[in-house]
């Protein structure tokens, strides 16, 4: 069985959606350690990262920048490309709604399959992220 630890994807400014992620899932920004922090790599951990240091975590990478066999290297900084994932939260629309409007951001309420409209909320890239409800168990 395979355990999600983490995930990452480039943005324009990674401290600024480091603070909105961090927000948005009752995280906390962290540094994520050497050699990233040196290009600018910002983190966000939340959910079961307390348990387990390894799982639960965003990693933000600047446009410039690209990991590769041979180390770090510059790429072109061009537009960053779709992304989105999605999170189960018991935080409500409103609650939502006050976070995006605090950073300036888009929220709506989408189908997704599922008997309700979901929130979503439109990062400053284009990327988003979907809030579940928390399922019955």
């Amino acid at each position: 069985m395979a355990t999600f630890l983490h995930m990452s994807f480039r943005v324009k400014d990674p401290v600024r959606s480091a603070a909105l992620y961090a927000e948005l899932l009752d995280g906390r920004v962290v540094d994520i350690g050497m050699p990233l922090d040196s290009i600018g790599v910002k983190g966000v951990c939340f959910g079961k990262n307390a348990e387990n240091e390894l799982l639960d975590q965003i990693e933000l990478w600047p446009l410039d920048k690209h990991w590769g066999p041979r180390g770090f290297t510059e790429v072109e900084r061009r537009s960053a490309p779709f992304g989105h994932f999605a999170v189960e939260s018991d935080k409500s629309y409103e609650t939502l709604e006050a976070i995006a409007n605090k950073h300036g951001l888009t929220i709506t309420r989408e189908e997704r399959a599922v008997p309700y409209l979901v929130p979503v909320i439109y990062d400053y890239d284009g990327n988003f992220i979907e809030f579940f409800k928390p399922r019955r168990r």
